[in-house]
């Protein structure tokens, strides 16, 4: 990948040809793929709208504290397992997942190598007794359909470690949304974009060089008939084929190609107005956000018409790119780390909490909302790590709504009418 895509959205190379130097059969060749503009090498880190908006899906998918839980018999709900085995994989999920890395870097460089390589391995290191030990980020891994065995490389103590015919039980292939055609290995982001870019670039590159030269028109000048040979008529074959070849090395190196016998001239080269309207089409900031999935405000492009401009995309955001990613893990990780035996009973739960300890008002607004449906102020301080308080156990539920004719639309003056009780006669 380091020799790919030099130059991507940057000044991209354009051969020229010098005008004093003697002509060749090279430079006068009509080969269209010798114009063809491909983009190379991997600086497109340099490109600060592309950094931002790679670095910031990174870190959110960084943010995120991945749990292991099972179901709670009591209450029917899943909380995180925090005994033996349980344990143990949270500490590897949460906390360190091999010698090398935190939890936060492993989850960061797997999205990083999806954007990149459109794969992310990692091998699953186990125990005697089968649980994982640890977890080593891959620096590459294929996978053989064949034999349904995968070949990965990692780094271990100072050296690189191989492994072949690895079964996929002991691997997390995290794949790019954009599959192979044999639907086994992910696509990377940035070769899938290259695709449309190499095209894109090779009309851009065309547009510059007839701008270059003012603009002018190419036309071609030709005769109304075809022409004759002699007695026998039209030309032949080989006579057809040798002017075919002459016209070609004339296309190649002039603006306006002659031929004998001028009869009509037509132009074939585009307009000016196309010609500007090629110009103005190229590559954007708001093509890089489209292609990551990133709003324009949130890669600090432009600025904001008002404080809710930055709320809403941070929505868009979290629900059209952040949650499908969540989705991914949490199925590879569930499928790889759990059995078929565990489904509704244990699961790996990608939590987003997180996200949200810097916005002190939008998590008093969910405590609310999580106080007048059913919680307790002692569940609302353990998120927060605050000691419980005496008497914070009772449990609330909002009473706006009442049954018609219930009770307590009747101890507040509503309700249906009582029936007027008879006076009791005096004595």
């Amino acid at each position: 990948m380091d020799n790919f895509f030099r130059n991507w959205f940057q000044h991209r190379e354009v051969t020229t040809t010098d005008p004093n130097a003697p002509e060749n059969q090279e430079t006068k060749s009509a080969n269209w793929q010798a114009n063809i503009v491909t983009p190379r090498g991997k600086t497109s880190l340099c490109v600060p709208t592309w950094n931002r908006c790679v670095t910031l899906i990174m870190q959110t998918m960084g943010q995120m504290v991945i749990q292991y839980q099972k179901l709670n018999g009591d209450g029917g709900n899943y909380v995180e397992d925090g005994w033996g085995p349980g344990r143990n994989l949270n500490y590897l999920l949460q906390v360190s997942p091999n010698p090398l890395m935190t939890a936060s870097q492993l989850q960061e460089q797997i999205e990083f190598r999806k954007i990149y390589d459109g794969n992310a391995y990692v091998f699953i290191e186990r125990d005697p007794f089968g649980d994982p030990s640890a977890l080593w980020l891959c620096t590459s891994g294929s996978y053989n359909p064949l034999a349904d065995t995968y070949t990965i490389n990692y780094n271990y103590n100072g050296g690189s470690v191989s492994r072949v015919g690895v079964s996929p039980h002991d691997v997390l292939h995290f794949k790019s949304p954009i599959l192979s055609d044999d639907m086994y290995h992910g696509v990377a982001l940035i070769t899938y974009a290259l695709r449309t870019l190499s095209i894109s670039a090779t009309g851009d590159d065309q547009s510059l060089q007839d701008m270059a030269k003012g603009g002018k028109h190419k036309i071609i000048v030709q005769e109304d008939k075809a022409p004759t040979f002699g007695t026998r008529g039209r030309a032949d074959r080989n006579q057809l084929k040798g002017m075919t070849q002459k016209f070609a090395e004339d296309w190649a190196s002039n603006d306006v190609v002659l031929l004998d016998n001028i009869a009509d001239v037509k132009i074939i080269s585009q307009t000016a107005q196309q010609l500007q309207l090629l110009e103005q089409r190229g590559y954007s900031d708001e093509a890089i956000c489209r292609l990551l999935g990133v709003p324009k405000v949130m890669a600090m492009i432009g600025e904001g018409g008002s404080y809710k401009m930055p709320e809403h995309a941070t929505q868009e955001f979290m629900l059209r790119t952040i949650q499908p990613r969540i989705r991914e893990w949490e199925d590879e990780l569930t499928r790889k780390l759990l059995t078929r035996e565990d489904f509704k009973k244990r699961r790996i739960h990608v939590c987003e909490l997180a996200l949200r300890r810097l916005d002190a008002k939008g998590q008093a607004e969910i405590d609310k909302i999580h106080l007048e449906t059913g919680w307790s102020p002692n569940d609302i301080l353990k998120q927060y790590d605050l000691p419980s308080i005496p008497g914070g156990d009772a449990h609330y539920v909002s009473t706006n709504l009442a049954e018609v004719g219930s009770e307590k639309l009747r101890s507040n003056g509503g309700g249906r009418p009582t029936e007027p009780q008879p006076k009791k006669e005096e004595e």
